[in-house]
């Protein structure tokens, strides 16, 4: 493996992260009303955050003005002001009723055709924009599912973005926080967007709520880390890259980890544990994911492993990965592995010593060393990704963490040949 740094600086946008919580999954009519957002991983654990309420949405009801002009009829002064025609003769002209409110079907409708109008643009304009706008609030505002009404304020939010009203965007992200605060993906896109207007501390309380719902996310950590430092608090960053550190061990100990010969996690959770190991491109988590594509049994497990090697794209893969596509007889692996293949051909990269800022790396270490943060990683009695629950392990047996003798841990594992 190479040692010369790959880090690229994350990104302060809230474009790509909208487009994900109203992306493709979405598609599916029935999935809009009930998940407008999507889980990448599903293993909430209690983590502390600084209480803050946010503030209420501000929605802004649409009502139809009825402006009734009248005219004089056969007389130049005509009804004194304020005084309704009762005579048709008069030439005043009849009020029109209100229209007549949208069913749910057609305010799904309309959601779909404004995503689609904006999917097919790069840029919008102020015709189109009105008339999004219009009806984007529309569902906004009537529509009954949490849900859809979520999904329309967050594409108001990002048309408001594409034409530089961040203000406008943000409001629109904060009502989506609140209609679906259990959404992890809605309060990524507003901390995301707040960061870009240099709002760094309520970008970072809304930062913590999303690795609050999903501790296993690790860019969610490197994002937070990096609110921290911009935000003026490198202490708070310290502790949160000791996290994310601790995490990344974790989730690589739940790929990995035996006990009395047998797999801790099973297939399911291991594989995941793999997809959620794509943001560390770092030497440690290299390692071992070479090792787990070296030793794992399972073809699932390793077509999740190989996955990520592709994603990744680092040098160091290229030949164990064309050494398993040799000897591999499972189809769907075999397409995995050359894609990843492809891909590092296609635009490879070196790996780097990790994720964690060089001013910090030493404190982080001897932090992660302790096995714990202070900030609150798992409920008492809970194990945390990785580990085995409390009276799993026998006397003798290997602690979570740690390797048999025989074994050898995941950040030692050496490819094969």
């Amino acid at each position: 493996m190479g040692s010369s740094s790959s880090e690229q600086p994350l990104e302060l946008s809230a474009s790509d992260s909208t487009s994900e919580a109203v992306g493709a999954s979405h598609r599916d009519r029935q999935a809009i009303r009930e998940a407008p957002t999507s889980r990448r991983y599903t293993h909430p654990r209690f983590l502390w955050q600084p209480l803050r309420v946010p503030p209420k949405p501000l929605v802004r009801r649409l009502s139809v003005l009825l402006t009734v002009f009248t005219a004089c009829g056969g007389s130049e002064s005509g009804p004194p002001s304020g005084a309704k025609a009762s005579d048709a003769s008069s030439g005043s002209a009849p009020e029109q009723p209100p229209a007549p409110e949208l069913t749910q079907d057609q305010l799904l409708d309309l959601y779909e055709s404004a995503k689609t109008r904006i999917e097919a643009v790069t840029k919008i304009s102020d015709e189109s924009y009105a008339s999004l706008d219009h009806d984007l609030r529309l569902v906004a505002e009537q529509a009954k599912e949490p849900a859809l009404r979520a999904n329309a304020s967050l594409l108001l939010g990002s048309v408001a973005e594409q034409r530089n009203d961040r203000r406008t965007a943000i409001s629109f992200y904060r009502q989506a926080t609140t209609l679906l605060p259990e959404e992890a993906a809605t309060h990524a896109v507003l901390a995301v967007a707040l960061a870009s207007d240099g709002q760094w501390t309520d970008a970072i309380v809304s930062q913590w709520i999303v690795v609050e719902l999903v501790p296993d996310d690790l860019a969610a950590w490197l994002l937070l880390g990096e609110m921290q430092i911009k935000g003026g608090d490198p202490d708070a960053a310290t502790m949160t890259y000791t996290a994310y550190e601790l995490r990344r061990k974790g989730l690589l100990d739940g790929l990995t980890l035996k006990q009395n010969g047998e797999y801790v996690l099973d297939e399911a959770n291991r594989a995941a544990c793999a997809e959620a190991l794509l943001p560390a491109a770092d030497n440690g988590t290299a390692l071992g994911l070479m090792y787990a594509l070296d030793s794992e049994p399972s073809a699932k497990v390793r077509m999740a492993v190989a996955g990520v090697m592709g994603e990744q794209r680092l040098l160091g893969y290229q030949k164990l990965l064309e050494t398993k596509l040799a000897s591999e007889t499972d189809k769907d692996l075999q397409e995995v592995l050359r894609w990843a293949i492809d891909e590092i051909l296609r635009d490879g990269v070196e790996t780097a010593p990790g994720a964690v800022p060089a001013d910090l790396a030493s404190a982080v270490a001897a932090a992660a060393a302790k096995d714990e943060v202070d900030v609150g990683l798992a409920k008492p009695g809970e194990a945390k990704p990785g580990e085995a629950k409390p009276g799993e392990a026998k006397p003798g047996e290997a602690k979570p963490g740690e390797a048999k003798p025989d074994e050898a841990k995941p950040d030692e594992a050496k490819p094969p040949g």
